[in-house]
């Protein structure tokens, strides 16, 4: 097996069957899927039910406790060379996308990537944020603790073993961390191919206040040692108002 897609979920009922219709259109079909549900209640595993004849998909479920934990559990199940993690809200830019970032990443030599992220319907301020964010990302590669949002990561398996998966210690930015600790093994963005995101938090959040809360978690971050052991904002995961 090539590859092992883990996709965490904590009540992502009304989103993750668009990200597994969009798996099953995709031309590299060498992969398993490990959906990590943190026992959702909005019928997420009748969903994923329903693709079993269509994808290689497992469905397991632990206790919610964060985002770290669901990426962590999932990746115990996978058996691919390559994981990669994606978000149950996020949507692929095109059928090739997995046979692109592979043989991006394969032909670059880096053992975790990640690559661009878009939004579909997006106002001008969101396209403003969205690429503020990205050139941020591509910023941080020169130095030397590089980040990646763990919509989607992608990562040797060995690698992600030996760095002893994400840090289940930290409520937010174990995504920004594992990729800080494993990119001297090689890390980079493909440019060549994109993703989307859901923009639902933000709008429900407030932009501005959002906006102003992700700037306030990088200074804490870049003032506790990388690492955010403490969420001083209190996020919560899997309150979101369902949206089509």
């Amino acid at each position: 097996m090539t590859l092992s897609i883990v996709i965490p979920s904590y009540n992502e009922g009304t989103y993750i069957g668009r990200l597994l219709k969009a798996l099953t259109k995709q031309t590299f079909q060498d992969f398993e899927i490990i959906v990590s549900d943190a026992r959702s209640k909005n019928g997420t595993k009748e969903i994923v039910s329903s693709f079993k004849d269509k994808l290689n998909i497992k469905f397991i479920q632990s206790p919610p406790k964060g985002p770290a934990h669901g990426r962590n559990e999932g990746a115990k199940h996978a058996s691919g060379e390559w994981l990669l993690f994606l978000d149950a809200d996020v949507d692929l830019g095109n059928n090739a996308f997995i046979k692109t970032l592979l043989s991006e990443v394969q032909k670059k030599g880096w053992k975790t990537a990640s690559t661009r992220l878009k939004a579909r319907h997006a106002t001008l301020f969101d396209r403003l944020g969205i690429g503020i964010h990205h050139t941020y990302l591509r910023l941080l590669t020169h130095t030397k603790h590089p980040v990646a949002p763990g919509f989607c990561i992608l990562t040797r398996r060995k690698l992600f073993e030996h760095a002893k998966g994400f840090d289940e210690s930290l409520w937010v930015a174990e995504d920004y961390d594992y990729v800080s600790r494993t990119a001297q093994y090689g890390f980079g963005f493909v440019n060549s191919t994109y993703y989307y995101v859901d923009l639902r938090r933000f709008h429900e959040g407030g932009k501005i206040r959002v906006f102003l809360q992700s700037v306030g978690y990088e200074i804490y971050r870049f003032t506790h040692g990388f690492k955010i052991k403490q969420d001083p904002f209190k996020y919560k995961f899997g309150h979101h108002r369902e949206r089509r």
